[in-house]
């Protein structure tokens, strides 16, 4: 029995120590999560953890090759004509403003002149039309309306006695020349051989030049005893009037109709000129950009073809990818750095996505594929249309 007394005791104190103990470390672990005392300093608190974020990129390669990123430029003459110059020839390069070839422009500049000409004087008579009447203008004026009152009254009036009575004289007069030439014509053409001499030639003449003259007198004498016809009042009346128009023209001077027409007659002398000139200023043939001349089909003294040069704009190349696969293409952006490898050369290119084509170029093992245009920076390098190699296109 006091065996089993002393083992109880020992039992309870162990306990107590178990306790102890457990009691101690809560303790501490609580102290660590508490605030610190108020002495305590800054390198004294425990720091936080941070927690760290790693960017991942990764790129896709692609084949391809350089392409032009503008069509090659046909330019020709408008004007049909012979060329004088010729000065770039296939694979020279020429700089934009670089004159190509010149035309004969003779026939050009003397259109040119006559277009000016036409102008001055369409201005001219406008000018002249448009000064302030003269007194002498109007005196000059208002005799021609008077004169043409004169020629239309006595129009409207029809032929005297007198005139219609001389015409009948004139009529007797011309038949008794008529018989006198006959008379002497039959004289000299009597006997045998006398329609063979000169005496009966002439006489034959005189006749029918007689005969001729009896008919018009006859004739002028019959439309003399006609009434006046309506046509002939009326071109009488027009002279009146253009006569009425020009004096009122003078006193009051230019009216709004004619200021119009005087107007487009301005404009339309000035439109004749601008084509003259633009079509003598295309008698020189730049060159629209930077390029490279592809090929010269112009020849110095011929005709100029339409199709003169072709050239091509090498600074706009770019590489042009069309075997990227649909898992690939959603991920590149527009603007994406790219690196260019190029077989021609060792050194690397940099460029960046400048398009990815919504047309699919075709399919690989059920997959479809798109095209991707990329970009390439300026380089001092010679890169031409159809180089070949791989790009490097960054992923994010």
């Amino acid at each position: 029995m006091k065996n089993l007394i002393t083992k109880l005791t020992l039992f309870a104190a162990v306990a107590a120590l178990t306790l102890t103990a457990c009691a101690s470390a809560t303790s501490t672990t609580s102290n660590t999560n508490a605030q610190p005392a108020a002495g305590a300093t800054a390198q004294q608190r425990p720091a936080p953890l941070a927690t760290r974020v790693v960017a991942t990129t990764s790129s896709v390669s692609v084949d391809g090759a350089l392409a032009l990123r503008s069509p090659t430029l046909s330019l020709g003459f408008d004007a049909s004509s012979k060329v004088l110059t010729v000065n770039p020839k296939p694979g020279h390069t020429v700089k934009k403003g670089d004159v190509l070839a010149t035309l004969d422009d003779t026939a050009l500049k003397e259109a040119v002149a006559d277009a000016e000409l036409a102008l001055q004087i369409s201005q001219a008579n406008i000018a002249i039309q448009n000064a302030p009447a003269t007194k002498e203008n109007l005196t000059a004026a208002q005799a021609q309306l008077s004169a043409a009152y004169a020629s239309y009254s006595k129009t409207a009036a029809g032929n005297t006695a007198t005139v219609i009575e001389n015409a009948r004289m004139s009529v007797d007069s011309a038949w008794l020349g008529y018989l006198s030439a006959q008379s002497q014509r039959d004289y000299a053409c009597a006997g045998k051989d006398g329609a063979k001499t000169t005496q009966c030639q002439m006489g034959e003449a005189s006749y029918g030049n007689a005969f001729e003259s009896w008919v018009a007198a006859r004739d002028t004498y019959l439309n003399l005893q006609k009434p006046v016809s309506q046509d002939t009042l009326t071109q009488a009346y027009a002279s009146v009037v253009t006569a009425k128009n020009k004096v009122a023209s003078l006193n009051e001077g230019v009216t709004a109709e004619q200021s119009q027409v005087d107007d487009a007659t301005v404009s339309q002398a000035k439109a004749t000129l601008e084509q003259a000139k633009s079509a003598l200023s295309k008698a020189t043939l730049v060159s629209p950009c930077d390029c490279v001349v592809l090929a010269v089909n112009v020849v110095a003294g011929e005709t100029a073809p339409g199709n003169a040069f072709t050239l091509v704009d090498l600074a706009g190349l770019q590489f042009k990818s069309s075997n990227v696969v649909e898992s690939d293409v959603a991920s590149i952006k527009v603007n994406a750095p790219v690196t260019i490898r190029l077989k021609s050369y060792t050194d690397e290119f940099k460029g960046k996505v400048s398009a990815v084509l919504a047309q699919s170029s075709g399919t690989l093992s059920g997959a479809a594929l798109y095209t991707v245009l990329i970009a390439v920076d300026p380089s001092q390098m010679i890169l031409l249309p159809g180089m070949t190699g791989q790009a490097d296109i960054t992923l994010q």
